[in-house]
């Protein structure tokens, strides 16, 4: 059966959010030092602090070991925007976006933007080959750099800027990327493939830093919660999973999210879970509009809807939809997931008596 997980990946930009790969090192950590004659947080944004580095702060320090394409960037200089975008070679999604990220330098590369990739998270000594004749070879058309290490810790797990950039923000999915405006703060922080909008709007100085700090933390408090809602539902509370789920729901964010909807209500009927049959009306309600927003055609949606109606007792009207789930999939191999799927929702109406 299909496993699902709420992440900050799932929710820094729901609807349509692009991929990331995964590491469990960043948490958020005791506050950075910034420089003495420079404010933390730029003049006049007024913003709850919620991780130690956030939207709106001074970005920290960069701390590289090695140059690996590029001319070196020694600090942010006042009057131009910067890009700082983290990777690691096993990253299928980094590899993925570094095209992306190629054009984004040529298109701004006069206007002086400066994007900088540095490798996190891996052995430093996998990045030059992979820079030099790796799929990085022809990927990356912009400045690339190996973090410094920190003395006697793992470097796949962490290093300077692992630690005072992503750990401080609390984000542990790469690719991740921090937009840093004409005054050395924090603009946006998120995955690369949206970096789109706020890089123009940053660069003509049209972007309101206030509404960015604003709508950051109600991401990371949302983000919290999601992260409160699996945890309660690995425990087993289905109480706490509940009541957590349907404030989720009333998110607007989440309400116009598929992918979220799918994983909140698949915790909640997943026959292998601890969960499964409990809350049948807010997960029957979660299923059913994922498979609004995805027009009746995800075969792996439908799926957790059927299994919804299957908890809520309308169990010919599950078979049915598990049936359309598997005539959707897409894959030969998602059909044999679907089909056992199937199968196993027939085993278990028989032993009931239903169906």
């Amino acid at each position: 059966m299909k496993r699902t997980t709420l992440t900050l990946a799932a929710i820094t930009a729901l609807a349509g959010a692009p991929a990331y790969a995964q590491t469990d090192a960043a948490q958020p950590t005791a506050a950075q030092p910034t420089a003495k004659d420079q404010p933390r947080t730029a003049p006049g944004i007024q913003v709850e602090r919620i991780t130690d580095l956030q939207v709106a702060d001074r970005a920290p320090e960069l701390a590289i070991s090695e140059w690996l394409k590029g001319e070196p960037v020694t600090g942010f200089e006042k009057g131009r925007v910067y890009v700082v975008e983290f990777w690691a070679t096993w990253c299928g999604p980094c590899v993925a976006s570094m095209p992306h990220i190629s054009e984004l330098q040529k298109k701004y590369a006069d206007k002086g933007v400066r994007i900088i990739g540095v490798q996190i998270w891996e052995e430093p000594a996998m990045a030059r080959p992979f820079v030099e004749t790796g799929k990085g070879a022809d990927r990356t058309d912009y400045t690339i750099a190996v973090e410094e290490k920190i003395e006697g810790e793992d470097p796949s797990r962490t290093g300077q800027m692992a630690k005072t950039w992503m750990k401080a923000a609390g984000r542990n999915g790469i690719p991740s990327a921090f937009l840093i405006n004409q005054d050395g703060y924090i603009a946006w922080m998120g995955h690369p493939m949206n970096i789109d909008e706020p890089l123009e709007k940053v660069v003509a100085k049209q972007w309101d830093l206030q509404e960015a700090a604003t709508l950051h933390v109600e991401r990371a408090r949302l983000a919290k919660s999601m992260d409160d809602f699996q945890a309660a539902a690995q425990q087993g509370d289905a109480d706490k999973a509940a009541a957590l789920a349907k404030s989720l729901m009333e998110h607007k964010s989440v309400w116009q999210d598929a992918r979220t909807l799918n994983m909140i209500a698949w915790l909640f009927v997943d026959p292998e879970g601890q969960l499964a049959g409990k809350s049948n009306e807010l997960a029957l309600k979660a299923a059913e509009r994922a498979v609004e927003l995805t027009n009746h055609e995800d075969g792996m949606i439908m799926d957790t809807l059927a299994w919804a109606q299957f908890y809520a007792g309308t169990i010919d009207k599950a078979l049915e939809t598990e049936q359309k789930a598997v005539d959707l999939a897409d894959s030969d191999q998602l059909k044999e997931q679907l089909q056992q799927s199937l199968d196993l929702m027939k085993k278990m109406a028989s032993k009931s008596g239903g169906g």
